[in-house]
């Protein structure tokens, strides 16, 4: 069984760039990482912001032990051999070319780069030898957990092959922390490609990329435009039957119930099934 871990991270003002990554590999290669992940903290538990801004468990730090850490923790996820990808939206260009949809449905960034996450890792875990099934793993929000769970669900039906089954874990699990260092390296680097062309990338971003077992694809405000246009036409979604089911269950219209709708729609049916 292969394994993937995933988490999010954001500009600090929340308005510019939104990512989500993960990592994913094997037992053997998840029991190395874990092993000299913990060795390294010695019993802390890693949150790249707070690493980086002496907060948390890393308060009181000096500064230099805290930005050594990074490096070392960095160059432990660069060497375990799993395999990295995100997905990262440019919130102010997509804000500006999709604003009323962004209005009705401020999630709908987070949801867009999971899905997108959790299709690619499920797509590179298929290409594996031996291929095998993968569980995912994302850091625990109960502001947007049950909408995505409901997005997996759509997931499983129309990708069975490979995507196993979905949890959400607390931060003290080490695969959620190594996301986390990752997600956050991702969104640093597109935040400053974007706002900021004269910054090098960080020596962090450096080690992970030099690796070439870390991707990602950046969002940018015309192509989320078109994603939107095109996201009726999705296996499981037909607008008019969405609104007349909507009605005949008395919902009203947000992300959880189009999620919801999607999800129990049958593979060849143009009606979802009814659980209530």
């Amino acid at each position: 069984m292969l394994s993937a871990f995933g988490d999010e991270s954001h500009d600090p003002t929340k308005s510019r760039i939104f990512a989500v990554g993960g990592l994913l590999g094997d037992a053997a290669q998840w029991k190395s990482f874990r092993h000299k992940w913990n060795e390294r903290l010695g019993g802390s538990i890693f949150h790249a912001a707070d690493c980086e801004s002496g907060y948390g468990d890393f308060r009181g730090q000096p500064e230099d032990e805290r930005h050594r850490l990074h490096r070392d923790l960095t160059r432990i996820v660069a060497e375990s051999r799993l395999i990295g990808y995100g997905h990262v939206i440019d919130l102010a260009g997509c804000r500006a070319a999709a604003t009323q949809a962004f209005k009705d449905f401020p999630d709908m960034p987070y949801y867009d780069c999971f899905l997108k996450t959790v299709v690619k890792l499920s797509d590179f875990a298929a290409h594996c030898v031996p291929r095998d099934m993968v569980e995912f793993t994302f850091d625990q929000h109960k502001e947007t957990q049950y909408n995505a769970g409901i997005l997996y669900d759509w997931i499983i039906a129309y990708k069975p092959e490979n995507a196993n089954k979905i949890s959400f874990a607390s931060r003290e699990e080490p695969g959620i922390q190594g996301a986390d260092l990752w997600v956050r390296e991702l969104m640093k680097r597109c935040d400053t490609h974007l706002y900021n062309d004269r910054a090098r990338p960080r020596p962090q971003w450096n080690t992970l990329a030099g690796t070439k077992r870390f991707q990602f694809h950046f969002t940018l405000g015309r192509e989320f435009s078109r994603t939107l246009q095109e996201t009726p036409m999705l296996p499981g979604f037909d607008h008019s039957e969405y609104e007349q089911w909507r009605i005949s269950k008395k919902l009203v219209d947000n992300l959880s119930n189009r999620f919801r709708y999607v999800a129990l729609a049958d593979s060849s049916p143009k009606r979802p099934r009814d659980k209530g």
